[in-house]
């Protein structure tokens, strides 16, 4: 019998050619998937790099898309010791110095750095003699003067940047009963002072050259206001604490919307610190909800604000919070908390 001679691969009909190195040729959808994926992550990482671009630019958070119903609260971060009884907390833009008012001790004022390291004293002046509370504070954005009421001496102090007593600020003649307590300077520096000495309690508004140039709340009974603080389309925002309440006064000084005290979601009980950051959310301190509420500024047209959330619970431990009183921003999406009891100043951030 005669053997069949051996047919080849290449004899057969429509079969492709085997390599000669015995190697498998890719087939080419695994190269269009290769090269798409080297594509993906060359998008991802000129995106990483525009967003650090960003942040090294404008040192603020970057605005990410939120899910549309859902609103995001700050997370704890950390915590500066070293002042007790603080009752309110003034920083930079920056957040590089964060000036805090102590209450307990020698009643003085301190300057820490980002990383909590104490850098100095904002002492009062020595005539003023030794009884001073200092409680509320605020960094004019266009001097980085520092500014401290100290309700017992019925005075607010002037520093510089590093903490260096500059001169006391005092009311203009027929100012009667003066006692200030929150204070907040808008972008332009002009200051607002709450004053719980005058009949009725009012929150001045001083011009940069120290002239009284407007008053809120004439007519809004309020009964000592704390914090005040201001948005970027004028709107005032102030602490009726007595009464349990926010009030929004509108440029022109008329009571726009209040959020009022009660039980009730964005209700408030005892109001005290306020502060508006940049991306238009007001902060209000609630000494007796243990806890920050935030809102939306206030849109014209409406009665009351939008309520956002709050963060913060009642106790010891990292993000709690006993008696908080006052609250600052700075512009990289940091919120600072005088956590009164707690003997500190919480840092939340976003």
């Amino acid at each position: 019998m005669t053997a069949s001679p051996a047919v080849s691969d290449s004899a057969i009909p429509g079969a492709a050619p085997a390599p000669s190195d015995g190697a498998v040729e890719e087939p080419p959808e695994g190269r269009r998937r290769r090269v798409l994926l080297l594509l993906l992550l060359l998008a991802l990482f000129v995106a990483l790099l525009g967003l650090a671009i960003w942040y090294l630019l404008f040192r603020q958070p970057i605005p990410l898309p939120t899910i549309p119903g859902q609103t995001i609260m700050p997370s704890y971060s950390t915590a500066i010791y070293g002042a007790g009884r603080p009752m309110d907390v003034a920083v930079t833009a920056s957040g590089d110095r964060i000036y805090v008012g102590v209450t307990s001790g020698d009643n003085t004022a301190r300057l820490f750095d980002a990383s909590g390291t104490e850098l100095g004293l904002l002492q009062p002046p020595v005539s003023t003699g030794a009884d001073h509370a200092p409680i509320y504070l605020a960094v004019n954005p266009v001097t980085s003067e520092v500014f401290v009421s100290d309700r017992r001496a019925a005075s607010i102090y002037v520093y510089d940047a590093d903490g260096a007593y500059q001169r006391s600020f005092s009311p203009p003649e027929g100012v009667m009963g003066w006692q200030p307590l929150g204070l907040w300077f808008d972008g332009a520096g002009n200051l607002f002072v709450s004053d719980v000495g005058s009949t009725p309690n009012v929150v001045r508004v001083f011009d940069p050259a120290g002239n009284q140039v407007r008053t809120y709340g004439e007519g809004a009974a309020m009964s000592f206001p704390n914090g005040v603080a201001t948005d970027s389309a004028g709107y005032v925002y102030v602490a009726d604490s007595n009464n349990g309440r926010l009030l929004v006064f509108s440029p022109d000084g008329a009571l726009a919307a209040q959020v009022g005290r009660g039980s009730g979601q964005g209700n408030l009980g005892l109001p005290r610190g306020v502060a508006v950051d940049a991306q238009d959310r007001v902060y209000v301190v609630d000494s007796s909800g243990q806890a920050v509420f935030v809102y939306a500024t206030y849109q014209a047209g409406e009665t009351g604000l939008e309520y956002l959330g709050t963060f913060g619970a009642y106790g010891v431990s990292n993000g709690a919070f006993s008696y908080p009183n006052g609250v600052a921003v700075d512009g990289r999406g940091r919120v600072y908390v005088a956590d009164s009891a707690n003997n500190r100043v919480q840092v939340w951030s976003y």
